[in-house]
C-alpha cells in the first residue's frame, strides 16, 4: 500500500522538507533478494553432493532461476533509491562518510572474520586482510560488495551522465529508444570477448579489473543500475508503465525462463554417470542477461502487486527481514556453514533437494535474528550497518 507521508530529510548537507511517496514495494524486493542470495548459495553446497539425482538437477535449475534475481534487483534497488532520495545538490562529502558508516565499515568486520576462521591465525588474518579487502575474496559473497562500492563512489559521475541524458530524452519513444540501444550495447560488451583482448594487452590494473575480477566490475551491471535510476526519477509513470504491460511483463519472463531451463538441462549429461553443470546461468552471459532484465520488470511487478494486499502481519515480517538484510548478506556464509549440519543429519531419509531447503530455511532466520541481536549490541553498527532499529525501517 502506497502511502504518502510528510518527511524531514537531509539533502546535500541542507534541510529540505518536501512530500516524499514512501515506496512500499522495495522492502518486498530486498527481502525477497536477501532471501534469493540464501538459497542459491545453499544451492551450491548441495549442486555436486554425490547422492544428487536427476531429479535434482532439474529442481536445482528451477529453483536458481526462480531466485536469480537477486542481485540485478539489489543493483536496480540501489540506482532507484539513490536517484530517488538525491534529487537535490549533492554533498558527496556526506554521502560517502554515510556509506562508509553503513556499508563499507561492516564489509571490513566481516571480512576479517572471515579471514580469522579461514586462517585460525590471528596473524595471518590480518596479514592477508591487506590483500583481500579490496577485491572481496575473504568469502565468495563478498564481491558483490566490492561491486556496490564502485556505484556509491561514482554515483556523482553517474548521476550527472544520468541528469543530463534527462535533458534530452524526454518523451516515452525516446526513453524506450534510449533504453534499447543501451540494452543492445550491454549485450554486446558482455559478448564480444573483451576479457580476451585484456588478456592479451596485459595492462597493469586494468587487464585483472576484465579478466580476473570481472565478476565485481560494476560497469558489468550498469545496466541494472540505470533501470533503477528511470524507476527512482519516474516513480509514479514507472509504476503506471508496469502495471499496464503487466501480462506482456510475465509472459516474457516465463518465456525466457523456459528457454533457460531448457538451455541448463540439456546440458547435463548422463552417461557414464550422472553430470550436471549450470554454466548456462552464470550472470555474464548474454543470454543469461536478457533473462535477467526480464527478471526486474517482473519482480518488481510482483512486489508491487503484493505490497497493495499484503495484510499487517506479513507487512510487518517483510519489512524486518528487509531492514537487516545488509548485516544478514554478510554474514549468511558463515550461518549457512552450520545450517547444513541438521538436514545432513537425516541424509539418509530426506532427498538432496529438500535438504537444500531446509538449510535455506535455518539459514535466512538465523543470519536475520543474528543480525538483528548484534544490532543491539554497544558496537552493533560495526557489524551490521545499523546505529539503531527503528520501529519502522525506512527506504534509504
Amino acid at each position: 500500500m502506497t502511502k504518502i507521508r510528510l518527511v524531514s530529510i537531509i539533502i546535500s548537507g541542507y534541510n529540505v522538507t518536501m512530500k516524499k511517496e514512501h515506496i512500499e514495494e522495495i522492502h518486498y524486493i530486498r527481502a525477497l533478494a536477501f532471501l534469493a542470495v540464501v538459497l542459491q548459495h545453499s544451492i551450491g553446497h548441495y549442486i555436486f553432493v554425490p547422492e544428487a539425482h536427476l531429479a535434482d538437477g532439474v529442481a536445482f535449475t528451477f529453483l536458481l532461476l526462480i531466485s536469480k534475481f537477486a542481485v540485478p534487483m539489489f543493483i536496480f534497488v540501489t540506482g532507484l533509491v539513490l536517484f530517488y532520495n538525491y534529487d537535490g545538490r549533492l554533498n558527496y562529502g556526506t554521502f560517502i562518510k554515510k556509506r562508509f558508516s553503513d556499508i563499507i565499515v561492516p564489509y571490513l568486520f566481516w571480512s576479517f572474520i572471515y579471514l580469522l576462521f579461514q586462517n585460525k591465525d590471528l596473524i595471518t588474518a590480518v596479514y592477508r586482510f591487506g590483500d583481500v579487502f579490496l577485491t572481496g575474496k575473504a568469502s565468495y559473497h563478498l564481491w558483490y560488495v566490492i561491486m556496490i562500492i564502485q556505484l556509491y563512489i561514482t554515483f556523482p559521475i553517474s548521476r550527472f551522465i544520468i541528469m543530463q541524458a534527462r535533458r534530452w530524452i524526454c518523451t516515452p519513444v525516446a526513453v524506450y529508444t534510449a533504453f534499447a540501444i543501451l540494452g543492445i550495447v550491454y549485450i554486446v560488451l558482455m559478448t564480444y570477448p573483451i576479457h580476451v583482448t585484456a588478456a592479451r594487452w596485459n595492462i597493469p590494473l586494468i587487464t585483472p579489473i576484465l579478466t580476473k575480477y570481472a565478476d565485481r566490475n560494476a560497469l558489468n551491471f550498469f545496466y541494472y543500475f540505470a533501470l533503477g535510476a528511470l524507476a527512482g526519477l519516474t516513480i509514479t509513470h514507472w509504476r503506471a508503465w508496469i502495471n499496464r504491460h503487466a501480462s506482456w511483463i510475465y509472459s516474457i519472463f516465463i518465456v525466457m525462463s523456459g528457454i533457460m531451463a531448457y538451455r541448463t538441462i540439456s546440458s547435463f549429461g548422463l552417461l557414464p554417470a550422472l553430470k550436471t553443470e549450470y554454466s548456462q546461468l552464470l550472470l555474464l552471459r548474454p543470454v543469461t542477461a536478457i533473462f535477467l532484465i526480464s527478471s526486474v520488470f517482473a519482480t518488481y511487478l510482483f512486489c508491487m502487486r503484493v505490497s497493495n494486499v499484503a495484510n499487517n502481519r506479513t507487512r510487518r515480517v517483510i519489512t524486518f527481514i528487509s531492514h537487516y538484510s545488509y548485516g544478514a548478506y554478510l554474514v549468511h556464509a558463515f550461518v549457512l556453514g552450520v545450517s547444513y549440519w541438521l538436514p545432513d543429519y537425516f541424509s539418509n531419509y530426506i532427498n538432496v533437494t529438500l535438504r537444500t531447503i531446509i538449510a535455506f530455511m535455518i539459514a535466512s532466520f538465523l543470519s536475520v535474528m543474528l543480525t538483528y541481536v548484534l544490532s543491539k549490541l554497544p558496537m552493533g553498527h560495526i557489524m551490521t550497518g545499523l546505529r539503531k532499529a527503528p520501529s519502522k525501517a525506512k527506504v534509504s
